[in-house]
């Protein structure tokens, strides 16, 4: 009877044990290297930079300015990010197309690193739950930092007029004769001043994403998925935001994968 309880001890406290961190592969080195089209602040960029640097594989990362055309044009026909490109393959783009490229195939190192997507609707629904606030919260931010993509005037205008803030739809927010750039951009100015209730319903929700985070190594349980891929880079921006108070297993997952993946957050630049 004492031997049964020991054993069914045992076997419980291993269902409940968090999966061992991810082992990075050796490095896998190309002549030239690949090369990432991306933007800094950009989630669907940061997914493929994650990618590249859990496998380990070197690569050569090159920010386009947010108004640059021309580049991305020259290479899949229109504006978009990220884009790969190594010789001998012709360049692509769509975030997870790249990703999984690069994780089936053995050039790359090993494969199948990425579990699936879950499908989990918990997360899904909890991402929904925060896009207006961060939206709020990022989007001003991102304009008055120094990342590569907003070096230049031109480059903040053009993220500016592309990109509305709530409650104004998009084709509304573009349209010149309903807004100015003028007035654009009072309204991102004038967002900032609603920081304090925006980081207070922020940092409620991140108590309610918290008990969703397996542990800091998957957000899913049984190990390192696209779910990782794809929630990682869009917690990564609410580092530039002073204030968000990030509960202990989402502060150890962001920093987990920050050095596990060679991204780095935005916590020495916060605004």
């Amino acid at each position: 009877m004492i031997l049964a309880l020991v054993v069914d001890a045992a076997l419980g406290l291993s269902a409940t044990v968090a999966p061992s961190a991810y082992t990075k592969p050796a490095q896998v080195v190309f002549h030239p290297l690949p090369t990432v089209y991306a933007y800094d602040h950009c989630p669907f960029c940061v997914r493929v930079r994650l990618a590249f640097g859990l496998k380990n594989i070197k690569h050569d990362v090159r920010f386009m300015a947010n108004d640059d055309v021309e580049l991305p044009s020259s290479k899949v026909g229109k504006k978009i990010a990220p884009i790969f490109e190594m010789a001998g393959t012709a360049p692509f783009a769509e975030s997870l197309d790249i990703v999984n490229f690069i994780d089936s195939d053995p050039r790359f190192g090993p494969t199948g690193a990425f579990k699936p997507m879950s499908g989990r609707t918990d997360l899904k629904a909890w991402q929904k739950s925060v896009q207006e606030p961060l939206r709020k919260l990022q989007r001003p931010r991102y304009v008055k930092t120094v990342l590569p993509e907003f070096m230049f005037g031109d480059a903040r205008d053009a993220f500016v007029k592309n990109h509305q803030l709530p409650p104004y739809e998009k084709a509304e927010w573009k349209d010149d004769t309903k807004f100015t750039m003028t007035t654009r951009w009072a309204l991102y100015d004038s967002m900032m001043a609603q920081t304090p209730q925006l980081v207070a319903e922020v940092n409620q929700k991140l108590k309610e994403l918290e008990p969703l985070i397996h542990c800091e190594t998957c957000c899913t349980e049984g190990g390192l998925s696209l779910d990782d891929v794809d929630l990682w880079a869009r917690l990564r921006s609410l580092t530039l935001v002073k204030g968000i108070d990030f509960p202990p297993t989402v502060r150890a997952y962001l920093d987990y994968f920050s050095k596990a993946g060679d991204v780095p957050l935005y916590d020495a630049i916060a605004l």
